[in-house]
Parts: structure tokens; sequence; C-alpha cells
């Protein structure tokens, strides 16, 4: 527990000031994660080798004044330098994006609990969580919008960071109550504890996945024909383990369910405006991760209300948030 002087020294500290190292830090990672997103899946490319970002269309390398995130695009007014050939929006706006992200997930894990939280290692401990899995998270998302893949170095390689990070169980138990444990091996040490369940979460989670994938397979076969044979990629199973380590079971539902609920809504006006016969779930999921993430007391009570809602008169009914 921090000392009151540690307390009183994190109150002279402008949570404003925080929050901007944050977000542009943020904006910087978003500027990586362009290039993860442009080079990884494209096996030609290296994502060290040039060093340096270069037009897609010209080839030239940029100077380092050109790949300030979001100003270098507005200072070049969306073109390339050399060639003049536009360069697309998405690149700043993935870097506005990780940017806000970054700023959000300190703002709710940190900066939200006072200055109490600023010197608390577990709250800095679910911030890091926090960054990593947007960091992770991000271009997996794009990736797999764009080329319906989900690369391994994205959903199997963060296991090496995100299983030993599980020992400090904050990030599955923050905003849960009590009685909505995350842990499932109470015998065992805490930190044992949680890597165990963070493990049988991911498990069980992709199992769900596959099992479900299999039964479109039976269900909608002529659909799965056109779609390459499967109705639910491998990748989209892999992520998902990962997420459950990530989550924790509780977590992982709400993240499922949201997943879900956002995929059909968004294929549905799609399929209808596009004629898309497919849409890739691996945006989807990040996006409902994301969410349970940093909002779970909101899921909480968005559930205890529609559970209040269906509830008959007279009937107490059951609460999550509390």
């Amino acid at each position: 527990m921090a000392s009151a002087e540690t307390i009183e020294i994190a109150r002279g500290i402008p949570p404003g000031f925080v929050l901007a190292c944050a977000m542009v830090f943020g904006a910087f990672v978003g500027s990586f994660t362009n290039v993860v997103a442009w080079r990884l899946p494209r096996q030609c490319l290296s994502i060290n080798n040039p060093r340096r970002s270069f037009c897609p269309r010209c080839k030239t390398q940029l100077a380092w004044y050109d790949n300030i995130p979001v100003l270098g695009w507005i200072f070049l007014l969306g073109r390339c330098r050399y060639c003049r050939k536009a360069i697309s929006p998405r690149y700043p706006l993935v870097e506005a994006a990780m940017a806000a992200l970054f700023g959000l997930a300190v703002w709710r894990t940190v900066l939200s609990g006072g200055p109490e939280a600023l010197v608390s290692v577990e709250a800095w401990l679910f911030a890091l969580a926090a960054v990593a899995a947007i960091s992770v998270l991000m271009p997996v998302a794009l990736i797999d919008w764009d080329l319906t893949i989900i690369p391994d170095e994205l959903a199997v390689g963060p296991l090496l960071f995100f299983v030993p990070m599980a020992a400090s169980v904050t990030p599955m138990r923050a905003g849960l109550p009590p009685d909505l444990d995350p842990l499932l091996f109470h015998a065992l040490p805490l930190w044992l504890n949680g890597v165990f369940s963070a493990l049988v979460a991911g498990a069980a989670g992709s199992l769900t996945l596959w099992l479900i994938g299999k039964a479109g397979n039976v269900l909608f076969p002529g659909r799965t024909a056109k779609m390459g044979g499967e109705s639910m990629g491998f990748g989209d199973v892999k992520l998902v383990f990962l997420l459950g380590v990530i989550l924790g079971w509780p977590k992982l539902l709400a993240a499922f369910f949201i997943a879900i609920m956002l995929g059909a809504s968004v294929g549905l006006v799609l399929r209808v405006a596009a004629r898309f016969l497919a849409v890739p779930f691996g945006p989807f999921l990040v996006a409902g991760t994301l969410a349970a993430l940093l909002f779970t007391p909101e899921i909480l009570q968005a559930v205890d209300w529609y559970i209040a809602l269906i509830t008959p008169a007279g009937v107490p009914p059951a609460r999550l948030g509390s």
C-alpha cells in the first residue's frame, strides 16, 4: 500500500498530463500498427526491413517528419510528398483511434481511481494488460477485415506475454462483483490460480467456437461451400483462446455476446447494402473484448437492467452488478 507521502505526490500530477502522455504514446503505436497490418500478412515484406515506412505506390521511403502520427498526413494534405498519389485516410484514422484507446484505457484503469490508483501497482498492471491487448488486437482486426486471415504471430505469439500476466489476476477480476469470480482453482496459490484459470477460459472458449463452426458446416452446407468450406476460420478459434487468457471466463462470455450482436447487425447491413456474403468475425471479437475489458461495470448494469425488465412482477430479479 502506498504511503501518505507518495499519494500526496501523486495528487500533484495533473491527470491531463498522464492522459496526454498515454495518447501520444498510443498514436505512435498506431503508426506501428499500420506497418504491422500492411506488412505482416504479406510474406514478401518484413516488419523491420525496410526500417522506415514507404509509399505503397512509388515505394519511396518516407522521411521521419512525414511519419509523425496524424500530423504527417495532415501536413502532406493526404498525398505522398514524392509521387503525389493519395495516401489512404485509414492511416491517420488508425493512429487517432489508437491514441483514443490508449487514453481511454489509462483513464479507466488508473486515472478514474484518483491519486491512490496513480501509485497502485495493481492499477498499472491492469493498464499494461489493457494497452498490450489494444496493441495486439487492433492489427488483428485490420488484417482480418482486409484479408480474412489472423496471423499466428498475433493470435498465438502474444500468449508469451498474456499467460504470465494472468498471474496478476487484476485484469480478469477488475470490475466484477465477488460472486462472479473468474478464478477456478482456489486450492492453488493466487498467481497459479490466475494462470490456470486463464488457460481454462481460453481452452473452453476456443473449443466452443470450434464446435459452433462445425455445427455451421452441417446446418448450412451450401453457404459454407461458398465461403471456402468452413463457416468459422481456425484463426478465430486461436484468437478466442488468446482472448480467454486475457479476460477470464466471465468477461469472455460478455465479449462473445457483444461480438455476436455486432457481427450479426453489421453483417446484415452489409449483406443487404453491399451484397457481402460473409463478414470476418475477428473485428467483432476484438470490439467485444475491448468493451468487456474496459466497460465491465456498465455491461453488468445493462445485464441487471435486462434481467429486471424480463422478470415477472413480484419476483426479486437476480443481480450481477452487486
